[in-house]
Parts: structure tokens; sequence; C-alpha cells
């Protein structure tokens, strides 16, 4: 058994839910949020979110070959991978519930009318967060309305809102500019609810710079928290960013290993890289594995026997 606890605060349901609480448990996991990721399945109006974004960037995309690869993801997923509802009768129907923490996805790019239905399906199911990617939504943060109208509710509301803005090789340069970070900043101006903000999927070449925008924009608003999936070892075991911690603090990085989309092994290392570092003190640790997803999901209202028991 491992010597240590912790919460993953990304995983996505990508594989029978009892196998994956199973594996994470092996690893020492005592609890795991679960994002599905609201996409269409057949990928009309993803193209057509994405020939608007390619508009709004003023690009030309290979349009064929980015449908293709978000196909080729998506196809391999199960059906509540892309249904919030369909996730959460899941969870509680496989008798998962007392570790797997589900939240909401809602695609933005799908307008303004799509957003308020899905609004209204989240808070009848109770659920607490939200999960968005401009990354395979298609969608702009600083000019997508139905957008700002997610973050208006959810700063009203106290809902937690984690966005994917990784920076896959896979996505077109050209296209990729719409997720950096810096494109926060301008929603963020205006609404405040609290946000963690995940790069999982971006490539060992642009992870110094995407850490860098991140940093740049938590450093000018403190309701912004940052999840470590793909950045765990150069976070943590790299002298280089052991400055971005100092300036940080380690109280708004959260644990997150984006398991299964990231291979058993790599959650293992990440762990490790966490554990092992010299870069932060054993209490850090502790509140980056543990506590600072428990304050910030006790903050939103989340019930359930997982943070009891822990709080016991």
């Amino acid at each position: 058994m491992p010597s240590y606890n912790f919460i993953d605060f990304h995983t996505h349901p990508a594989a029978e839910l009892r196998r994956l609480r199973n594996r994470l448990q092996s690893a020492g996991a005592v609890a795991s949020v679960l994002y599905p990721i609201d996409v269409d399945p057949t990928l009309s109006l993803t193209l057509s979110g994405l020939f608007r974004l390619a508009r709004d960037l003023g690009v030309v995309v290979d349009a064929k070959s980015v449908v293709r690869e978000v196909y080729d993801l998506v196809s391999k997923w199960p059906e509540y991978m892309i249904d919030p509802m369909k996730l959460w009768y899941e969870v509680f129907k496989e008798g998962t519930s007392e570790f797997f923490i589900p939240f909401s996805s809602i695609n933005p790019s799908f307008g303004s009318r799509y957003v308020k239905q899905k609004i209204w399906e989240m808070g009848h199911l109770g659920l607490r967060g939200v999960f968005v990617s401009p990354v395979l939504q298609f969608f702009n943060p600083a000019k997508s309305p139905a957008f700002r109208e997610l973050m208006e509710y959810s700063e009203k509301n106290e809902v937690l809102v984690i966005i994917h803005i990784g920076m896959p090789r896979e996505i077109d340069e050209k296209l990729i500019t719409h997720a950096l970070p810096n494109h926060l900043s301008k929603v963020l101006e205006e609404y405040r609810p609290n946000i963690v903000v995940s790069g999982l999927g971006t490539s060992p070449e642009r992870v110094s710079l995407w850490v860098r925008e991140v940093a740049r924009v938590m450093r000018k608003y403190d309701n912004v928290y940052l999840v470590t999936p793909d950045i765990n070892c150069y976070l943590f075991n790299n002298d280089s960013a052991r400055s971005i911690i100092n300036s940080l603090g380690a109280d708004r990085m959260i644990f997150g290993s984006g398991y299964p989309y990231r291979r058993y092994r790599d959650l293992v290392a990440s762990i490790k890289c966490v554990e092992g570092s010299t870069n932060i003190r054993d209490n850090d640790k502790d509140e980056i594995m543990i506590e600072n997803a428990l304050d910030l999901l006790r903050f939103h209202g989340f019930k359930l026997n997982m943070i009891d028991t822990l709080n016991a």
C-alpha cells in the first residue's frame, strides 16, 4: 500500500468507473474529481465552432485534419464521457459516489441558449463544478458571449470552474493561440468565480511557456488556481520553476494526474515528483496533494462522505 494519500483533481471517465477507481486507489487516491467533456459526437457543431474560432483569429485552418484528430479522440470515449447527466447517473449506479466527484461540462461554442439549458441541468443534478475546454470545444474565452454567461452564473452561484487550456502539439499552432492563459484575463476583469486551470496534454516543448503564462494570470487574479497534470515533474523538480512556486505559493496548486488520458505509470511518476521534491516543504506537499483540494471543494458546497471522513 502507498504510504501517502492524495485527491486526484483531474481525471476523466474514459474507462469503466470501478476499474478506474480501483487503479487510482492502488496509487493512494482517496477521491477523484471526474470531468466529462461536452462535445458533439457527430462533430457537426464542432466544425461550426472551429470555423467560428478561425474567423475570430483571422487564420485559415485545415479543418479536415483538426476534425479527424478530434474524432479519433472522441470515438474512443464511453457515452458518459460526453454527457454529464449520464455520468452522474453512472457514478451512483456503479456504487462509486463515495470516491468520484462528478462535475458538469458545458460547451460555450454551442451558443447562449444551449448554455442556459445546461446551466439548468447542472443545477437540477446538484453539480457544483463545471468543466470547459477551449482546446476541444473550440471557443475563445475572450470573445465568447456564452462563456461570459457561464462565468456570470458561476460567480453568482459559487460554482467552481475548471478550464482546460493546454497546448497539445497535435493542435495547429495557429489555432492554439486562443487557448493561451492570457485570454482569461479579459474575462476575469469582469467576472470572478474561482477557476482552476489545467494544462493536460501540453507538449514538453510548450510546458515552460504555458506555466509562465498561467503564473502571470495567477499573480494578477487570486481566484485562479493551478491543477498539475503533465507539469508535476517540471514544476516540482526543476530549479527554473522554483521562483514560480515561491511567487504563487503552494496553497494555489492542486495535484492532478490526467489519468487515464495519461498512463498509470505517468500517474505514479507524477506522485513521486511531488513526494520526492526538494523544491517544496513537506507541509506544502500535503497542501498540494490533498488539503487545497479539500478547501476548494468545501468552499463550493460539495457535500460528500469522502470529505467528512477525511475531516473526522
